[in-house]
């Protein structure tokens, strides 16, 4: 009894701490199965992002809003998923402390059920726009995933970030980042 609780218990742990999952929610930008539960998934470095989509109060929003950004932090992440509502208040804390030095933290939905009350729980101060067609392409099948551009969308990694972070984890990719 004991062992199988302990497997029960150690399956959830790592399900915590790769990220969210699920074929049955509709995660537009963001569906897929790709059996990856890695630490990042391969994507094409140099590749430019461009959209236009609204943010959460509804007004339209593009890449050119962000382009003052040395860095552009898009964290996907969606309000049902634990792990992601775990990182939102570390991602706050970092955008605080490193926005004035060219960071740029900008969190990507596509469900809105809970989303402002995630939101405004957390203190999120940072931008929050809805999934769009352009980033189709950092699908990894799992949030949060997390891409690097600079303020021009030129990516800046040739990986995706999957799964949530601690604070100190994200303020060393961060900072590998800043002032390159």
């Amino acid at each position: 009894m004991f062992k199988k609780l302990f497997a029960l218990a150690l399956a959830a742990s790592l399900l915590v701490l790769a990220g969210c999952h699920s074929e049955n929610r509709d995660l537009t930008g963001f569906s897929g199965n790709s059996g990856d539960t890695s630490d990042t998934a391969p994507i094409a470095s140099g590749e430019k992002l461009s959209f236009t989509t609204t943010d959460i109060n509804g007004k339209t929003v593009s890449l050119e809003d962000f382009s003052g950004a040395e860095v552009i932090m898009f964290n996907m992440w969606e309000p049902w998923c634990g792990p992601c509502r775990e990182e939102l208040p570390d991602l706050q804390k970092l955008y605080a402390k490193y926005g004035a030095e060219g960071l740029m933290i900008v969190g990507v939905y596509s469900d809105t059920d809970g989303l402002k009350e995630t939101v405004q729980s957390n203190g999120i101060q940072y931008p929050m726009i809805k999934s769009c067609a352009a980033f189709n392409r950092f699908n990894t099948g799992y949030v949060p995933t997390t891409v690097f551009t600079d303020g021009e969308g030129n990516v800046l990694s040739d990986e995706a970030y999957i799964g949530s972070k601690s604070y100190e984890e994200w303020e060393s990719v961060i900072l590998s980042y800043l002032h390159q």
